[in-house]
């Protein structure tokens, strides 16, 4: 009589591991179908002419690659000239212990500064793609210092100084920036902006998108924002995202160079105008290239740069709000106006992406005397937090601006610089339910041919809490529609 050994615990891990691989294989092959099926289709970016001059625009050094890497060799494959400004010193990458590790790790010099590896390591990449090291700017202003810039250091008597762990400097001391010891505050910074656009002509800017989370970014967003109308650009302009929803996008977070590239899932159903960069094979290898050249952030990120090595890349063209005529202020009863925006960002205590509870929507309206800008919460407006509103415009060539406090139900205007401009009439504030209503006299835009604005929200201890993207605002009938 033949006796059947039972199996071997050997075998049976064996089987096992062959079904757990196969599911895995099941999975991953699911995973990849759907996401090709829900990939949404969108228009493409115009074909790149050779006499274009494209100005690629990064907050700090590896943005040009990890959101434009490909169009800049599409470009410069097709003879157009491109010209990469990076803003800050990008001395924020990593921590003194872990540039210390790296350094070591990589044989490097261990008295590099992190400013002096940031500068090779966008050389080395820029030039993969082709750019030549004349045509790549390095502005040299402080890395995460840009909101501060934007907002509270304007003025040259009014200067930042930074605080991160690599540099505790009021100016640029390095030798490789555009203007020599350059000191920081945001009047040089849209002075440098603006001389390179005048100098350059670009037809087309790529730039950061306002709803970036990165607060240099969004501050990028918005000093290109102003410089482009201070010097009346008429080209194309293209935005990109690289920092939404912490390390959850792009999805999946790591290398998948066979996936398409689409937005957040929150914001697909948001009225932004994607535009595809479709890339060929040769323009993702050498993409890849470019961003396998920035070491010390790669090191430090687990792969999370890779994840924008994909089969196309993304961008916007930023429209206009334009500002709706209403003849009934009472939006509690008529709703937020259709002049209404939404910024959804990425809240760090659910891990989410969300809209804020404290400003959940930005309207604004008008009637024929008063202009609106309408705060809309998930809830009753609390009174104790503080609610600024920031307004940019350009009068007669030069630009002014407006700030506007609002706590407690009193909004008060605020002086921030010298182009601060003084109102006679009050601002005037009204809480209807879950809206804040702020009141302003429509004839202080009244010789405007330009007007951009943003708000924020913070507690009563100054802590910020949510923010919105600039967005540049028209009249139904254009700015100027008061007469004296």
């Amino acid at each position: 009589m033949t006796t059947t050994s039972p199996p071997s615990p050997q075998s049976n891990r064996n089987k096992l591991l062959l079904i757990v691989l196969g599911l895995i294989t099941i999975i991953t092959l699911s995973y990849l179908f759907l996401s090709y099926l829900d990939t949404p289709e969108y228009s493409q970016m115009p074909e790149i002419q050779s006499s274009d001059r494209i100005l690629v625009i990064a907050p700090h050094p590896d943005d040009e690659s990890l959101a434009a890497g490909g169009l800049i060799k599409k470009a410069r494959d097709m003879n157009a000239t491109v010209t990469v400004v990076v803003m800050t010193d990008g001395s924020s990458a990593a921590t003194p212990e872990e540039l210390s590790q790296y350094l070591e790790k990589n044989n490097k010099n261990s008295s590099t500064e992190i400013s002096e590896l940031r500068h090779e390591e966008a050389l080395n990449a820029l030039s993969k793609l082709g750019v030549n090291e004349s045509n790549i700017i390095f502005l040299g202003y402080p890395d995460t210092g840009l909101k501060a810039l934007f907002e509270d250091y304007w003025d040259p008597d009014k200067l930042y100084t930074s605080n991160t762990p690599f540099n505790k400097f009021d100016h640029s001391h390095y030798n490789f920036t555009y203007q020599q010891n350059a000191t920081y505050t945001g009047g040089n910074v849209a002075e440098n902006l603006k001389q390179i656009i005048t100098d350059f002509k670009p037809t087309i800017i790529i730039t950061p998108d306002g709803l970036d989370e990165h607060r240099d970014h969004w501050a990028t967003n918005a000093f290109v924002m102003y410089s482009t109308a201070a010097t009346n650009f008429k080209g194309k302009i293209y935005t990109y995202l690289v920092h939404k929803g912490g390390t959850k996008w792009p999805s999946p977070p790591n290398y998948q160079p066979s996936l398409n590239l689409t937005p957040p899932p929150e914001l697909q159903n948001f009225d932004v105008n994607c535009i595809e960069n479709p890339l060929t094979a040769d323009e993702e290898k050498t993409k890849e290239e470019a961003i396998n050249s920035y070491g010390l952030p790669l090191s430090l990120t687990k792969g999370y740069l890779k994840s924008f090595i994909r089969i196309n890349e993304l961008f916007a063209t930023p429209q206009p709000v334009n500002v709706q005529f209403i003849n009934d202020n009472n939006f509690s009863k008529t709703g937020m106006p259709q002049s209404s925006f939404e910024d959804v960002r990425y809240d760090y205590n659910t891990k989410t992406l969300k809209t804020s509870d404290e400003m959940s929507s930005v309207g604004v309206a008008r009637d024929d005397n008063n202009f609106y800008i309408i705060i809309s919460a998930a809830h009753d407006i609390n009174r104790e937090l503080v609610y600024r509103y920031h307004f940019r415009f350009l009068e007669n060539g030069q630009f002014k601006r407006l700030e506007v406090e609002v706590q407690n139900g009193t909004a008060e205007y605020e002086k921030k610089s010298v182009n601060s401009i003084e109102v006679e009439m009050n601002a005037t504030v009204e809480v209807q339910g879950d809206m804040l209503v702020l009141k302003l006299p429509l004839n202080v835009f009244k010789n405007s041919s330009f007007l951009m604005m943003n708000t924020d929200v913070s507690d009563k201890e100054g802590q910020l809490m949510d923010l919105s993207a600039w967005r540049e605002l028209e009249i139904d009938s254009g700015i100027n529609l008061i007469e004296s």
